[in-house]
């Protein structure tokens, strides 16, 4: 066994913002369905890690009343704990795989199949259950309740797994005072009752020597609100299916989530207390430390946050109440962040969701960690705020944090180093924001591909795409709209744009030589993989932006710098594929174009993602791609695809006297499967989705609309993941 690597493993995870750290071996999942096991998963398996960030105390106590759809703070379990657990889990994976192991991440949540699928007959079953996995590396226990109990924070914990060949040092077994007293709140405080109707039987499962009691709840009544949005107002029938929540969709629609008051009103013997002049619920012991404006600048600086302010509660009589969403609380925090130079709905998104809210969480977690009451998120006018602490700016974003700490009076402004870009410098800074590789090209570059392309290949002016208008769950609406198409590039994006900067990032291999295969048959961690790079690459990309705009140059960024690619289902929504940038690859010369249209590197094969960032400095061209073509002697990806949408044909362009051949794809016959998922070997199949349809010679817009009405696709409609079998069956996996 491994302890330095073991010891490597904790630390990075503690780095990358993980709570608990907790590694079990995989003998202790011997009992787990193999479909959801680590060696059903990884059949090569011996570890399994799993890493757990805690609730902010007050998001818990506080929120959800008077009804347990009554909340916002609360939702910063979506908005950071879940995509940090997503960032944490990635990175962990690559870690192992950059040491020479194979590990394979997996989501953190919403990645799952609702019903069961072949011989694994478990409703609701992610790839694999975090709460089991966490008992089984030491961390915990199960309560009553279900959920899984850690001795400091209780259940106010989120979770996520990786799993991995290396053989590390297994934690022993959690075995001292007990978690769960059966208090019996979780069953008392359920709005659906689901603790005690609908209960198959009392579940005894055992976890590395240790059985864990509790009730086999029915879990479409349990996610009544909390995954289908449905009022709890409603009369909740006496049996809950799929078919009873459809129907309660369709008749009142889609209400809103919920705080789970079974997280609510539990909390373990030893840390709980109650205090209901503050909660209804129990609150959590901790123990207060000193806290330090070091610490919170490490935080500013960390996410290149623009503008910070601390004042105390005097401050804001008369304009805020502050006191309404955090009784004890003492002081205000305001951080503000500028839109760039040049801005974009995606940029003005990733800032308002992803930035300032990651930014925002670690401030406000790092006092409730340190044992004070903190809240983020919450209903108080931001703009307000950051205006009366007098760092409000036009054209930027603002979020607001009450701490019960007392606190110095501040105002910090991020401090701007202008300096001289230098193109080897600055490769070196895209490497050091996480970039494993990097390319460059400039405008007139493109110019010269833009025009051999366009003699070579003729565009229709329009194209017709077919979306989906009706809830995330149940049946298809479709509407036809009608897309302009034409090849984008650099001054579409900045009128006097200069050069391109193209940054990839690869995904870990097991993601893919796992995926469909393995006992689980299983396309999560495949598709995990592809937004979870697409979100990294972002992260990275506005730090390179930033950068750029400090020395005073202009930049922004596009998942698909020339517009022709097409996109994907995923559970977050449809994604760019992969053949987006992929002449951004070409032209930077970091690779070339593979049969299926996808990008091909001598280092990771087509297993990467790629993101173009435009900017007016004038970089020099890279070299071209003049290495050996991999694809040469392969058809593997042509034969494999299951509408025959590579065509092995392809047109000729010159640039630079070099040639490169642009290969021909059915654009209908490749959306049919990735896009709208009608052919079930891409994906849906594995999902529990029945899809197996031919494309049509004839009226394609017309049967592809037929096939999407036809299709049963239930609430699993929201969690459709493909994995590109052009891509899953491709040979090369990089490395030269």
């Amino acid at each position: 066994m491994d302890k330095e690597l073991t010891e490597q493993i904790k630390d990075y995870a503690k780095e990358l913002g993980a709570d608990i750290v907790g590694i079990g071996d995989v003998e202790r999942f011997k009992n787990a369905p193999l479909r959801m096991s680590p060696k059903g998963l990884l059949p090569s398996a011996r570890s399994v890690i799993v890493c757990g960030i805690h609730h902010l105390d007050s998001s818990v106590e506080l929120d959800g009343e008077p009804t347990p759809h009554n909340f916002g703070p609360y939702g910063t379990q979506s908005s950071y704990m879940n995509p940090k657990l997503d960032d944490i889990s990635f990175l962990i994976a690559r870690f192992l795989e950059d040491k020479g192991y194979e590990a394979l991440p997996i989501v953190s949540s919403n990645i799952w199949r609702y019903k069961g699928y072949k011989d694994l007959k478990v409703d609701f079953a992610p790839d694999i259950a975090h709460r089991y996995a966490a008992v089984a590396c030491g961390l915990g226990e199960i309560g009553w309740s279900g959920l899984f109990l850690h001795p400091e924070f209780g259940p106010r914990v989120r979770l996520v797994t990786i799993i991995t060949n290396a053989e590390l040092v297994p934690d022993p077994m959690y075995d001292r005072k007990i978690l769960c007293d059966r208090c019996m709140e979780c069953v008392k405080n359920c709005p659906t009752d689901a603790f005690r109707k609908e209960v198959k039987k009392i579940n005894e499962i055992e976890i590395g020597g240790k059985v864990f009691k509790f009730p086999d709840t029915n879990k479409w009544r349990c996610a009544w609100a909390e995954n289908f949005g449905l009022n709890l107002a409603l009369k909740i029938p006496e049996k809950v299916n799929e078919d009873v929540i459809i129907e309660n969709l369709e008749k009142y629609g889609f209400f809103r989530g919920e705080l789970g008051w079974c997280l609510k009103f539990c909390m373990v013997p030893e840390k709980r207390y109650y205090d209901k002049n503050y909660c209804t619920g129990p609150r959590r012991k901790k123990e207060k430390k000193r806290v330090k404006i070091e610490d919170i600048r490490k935080i500013f600086d960390k996410y290149l946050i623009d503008y910070m302010s601390i004042k105390d509660l005097k401050f804001f009589k008369n304009t805020i109440n502050p006191q309404l969403h955090l009784p004890d609380v003492c002081s205000i925090i305001s951080l503000g962040v500028k839109n760039p130079k040049i801005s974009c709905l995606e940029i003005e998104n990733y800032i308002k969701y992803r930035l300032i809210k990651y930014a925002s969480f670690e401030i406000a977690h790092y006092f409730d960690i340190n044992g004070y009451s903190a809240i983020t998120d919450t209903k108080i006018d931001n703009n307000l705020v950051a205006y009366k602490s007098g760092i409000w700016q036009e054209n930027a974003v603002f979020s607001t944090i009450l701490v019960s700490a007392k606190l110095p009076k501040i105002n910090i402004e991020r401090r701007v180093k202008k300096e001289k870009i230098e193109k080897e410098r600055f490769r070196n800074f895209c490497k050091e924001c996480g970039a494993d590789l990097v390319g460059f090209f400039n405008i007139k570059r493109f110019k010269e591909f833009k025009n051999q392309f366009l003699k070579k290949i003729k565009l229709p002016e329009e194209i017709e795409r077919v979306y989906d208008i009706s809830s995330i769950y149940g049946y298809i609406s479709p509407v036809v709209k009608k897309e302009i198409l034409k090849l984008k590039g650099p001054v579409d994006y900045i009128k006097d744009a200069k050069s391109v900067i193209v940054i990839g990032l690869h995904y870990p291999d097991a993601a893919i030589d796992i995926a469909k295969i393995t006992p689980a048959e299983t396309v999560g961690p495949y598709a995990f993989c592809q937004f979870e790079a697409i979100n990294i690459l972002t992260d990275i990309a506005y730090k390179i932006i930033k950068k750029l705009n400090d020395c005073g140059y202009k930049g922004c960024y596009s998942y698909d710098l020339t517009g022709l690619a097409s996109k994907v289902l995923s559970s977050r929504g449809l994604l760019p594929d992969n053949r987006a940038n992929s002449y951004s690859v070409l032209l930077s010369g970091l690779g070339y174009i593979g049969k299926n249209g996808v990008p091909i590197t001598k280092q990771f094969g087509q297993r990467q993602r790629f993101l173009s960032i435009i900017t007016d400095f004038e970089f020099e061209n890279d070299p071209l791609y003049n290495d050996k073509n991999f694809c040469k002697n392969c058809d593997e990806c042509i034969k494999n695809c299951p509408t025959k949408a590579i065509t092995g044909k392809g047109r000729r362009i010159e640039i630079e006297d070099k040639i490169f051949e642009i290969p021909e794809i059915d654009e209908f016959s490749c959306d049919w499967a990735k896009r709208y998922g009608l052919d079930g070997k891409d994906g849906v199949k594995f999902m529990g989705i029945d899809t197996d349809f031919k494309v049509p010679e004839k009226n394609k817009k017309e049967k592809l609309i037929e096939n999407l009405i036809k299709v049963k696709w239930g609430v699993q409609k929201r969690h459709l993941n493909i994995c590109e079998e052009c891509i899953r069956s491709c040979k090369y996996k990089g490395g030269g």
